[in-house]
């Protein structure tokens, strides 16, 4: 391995373990203030709530995640009254059942998400626009690559 190679190891390193400190500290912020809803939670509803009618197999796909994990956690989102699945009033999660948010899913999510957002806003306070474009804009090609 070059010396080149080696330099870009070290890069890619640095950048996984910026990431999961990232992840680290939004978990923790969430335990620590006793946030409205975990980041399985947010990602969950998040979704849910703009792509309406999905069905747990869609998150699954989505996410690349194995159905019954899919399943067990809209189960559980079902449980807490955050979502429901269908529109036959039982509340029940079945398999390719529609879901949508409740309202207290909504409001659930929208305040879990001020939270991190102003966490977010907090650590970038004082960079420039360009540089939070930059950002942005490095972030969004990052996550638009495609896993193999």
């Amino acid at each position: 391995m070059g010396q080149q190679d080696k330099s870009r190891d070290t890069a890619i390193g640095s950048v996984y373990d910026q990431i999961d400190a990232i992840y680290r500290r939004a978990v923790a912020r969430s335990r620590r203030i006793n946030a409205p809803l975990s980041q399985v939670e947010q990602s969950l509803l998040a979704f849910i709530g703009s792509n309406p009618g999905c069905r747990a197999t869609d998150i699954a796909s989505a996410f690349s995640l194995n159905r019954s994990t899919v399943s067990r956690q809209v189960h559980a989102l079902a449980d807490l009254g955050l979502v429901v699945e269908g529109d036959d009033g039982d509340h029940q999660p079945r398999r390719g059942r529609a879901l949508s948010v409740t309202d207290e899913g909504a409001d659930r999510l929208k305040r879990s998400l001020a939270i991190h957002r102003e966490a977010v806003r907090n650590r970038l306070d004082g960079w420039s626009e360009p540089e939070l474009k930059d950002f942005a804009a490095a972030l969004e090609r990052f996550n638009a690559a495609k896993d193999e």
